[in-house]
């Protein structure tokens, strides 16, 4: 098996593999972890891809409407799992939005801080899966981000890399940008509040959500574990994600 860093998987612009990153005693795995956008419209070729590239399970951060309204097309192929996070794409609903200047490390914060069991039931879920896991939410970047940044973060992946492999949603996935900007592709049911940063994934809001793990924790580890993760959950992650040096 070929494993690689962005997969051409028909049906997506924006499957990643986790692999590759130097981490605490070794560097990521490829084939444990996959991140990408909503797979709604993924062919058989598309599937059976997944399923040549070692795919096992499959976990929907998205909200019970956004499933509803755009449905896996992986859900009858492989393990099938919703995580959703309450309120769904709260980034939506200015009403949910934090207060001020808009910047998406502090949506990131409030998620963090809100959405403890949330965090806590998605981390879980992939330190016990067995297999290749894909997870994913609606564009593959905000809520799929900040679990990308827990698995990260918990094995010594640095703040740059996790803050790299952020911002390369936004390249690509311009294709789909494009298709919600001109109404051919809608995310959910009811009028969405399309502005401008809903297209970005702007370095420095990884960066400083990062931060906000060590000034208020020491680390994304120690949330983690804060948050009801365990110290043997840690230890498994550790052994799935990383391959010592």
């Amino acid at each position: 098996m070929k494993y690689l860093k962005h997969l051409p998987v028909p049906g997506l612009s924006n499957c990643r593999d986790l692999g590759g990153y130097a981490a605490k005693g070794g560097a990521t795995r490829y084939g444990v972890f996959l991140r990408s956008e909503a797979p709604c419209q993924v062919p058989p070729e598309g599937i059976q891809y997944l399923r040549d590239y070692g795919l096992t399970a499959t976990f929907d951060l998205r909200s019970a409407q956004e499933i509803d309204w755009r449905p896996s097309a992986l859900r009858e192929a492989f393990t099938y799992r919703p995580i959703s996070l309450s309120g769904g794409a709260e980034t939506f609903e200015k009403k949910n939005l934090p207060q001020g200047e808009f910047s998406w490390d502090k949506v990131y914060i409030k998620r963090a801080r809100e959405h403890r069991d949330w965090i806590r039931a998605a981390v879980t879920a992939c330190v016990e899966a067995e297999g290749c896991v894909l997870y994913h939410c609606t564009t593959g970047k905000d809520r799929t981000g900040i679990l990308t940044c827990c698995l990260l973060g918990a094995v010594g992946v640095s703040r740059e890399d996790i803050a790299a492999d952020y911002c390369l949603s936004q390249v690509y996935l311009q294709d789909m940008f494009a298709r919600m900007r001109d109404g051919s592709l809608t995310i959910r049911q009811g009028p969405s509040n399309l502005e401008d940063y809903v297209f970005q994934t702007p370095f420095t809001a990884m960066m400083k959500f990062y931060d906000f793990f060590t000034g208020e924790f020491g680390g994304v580890r120690n949330y983690l574990l804060d948050v009801g993760v365990t110290e043997a959950q840690l230890a498994r992650l550790e052994g799935k994600l990383v391959e010592p040096a």
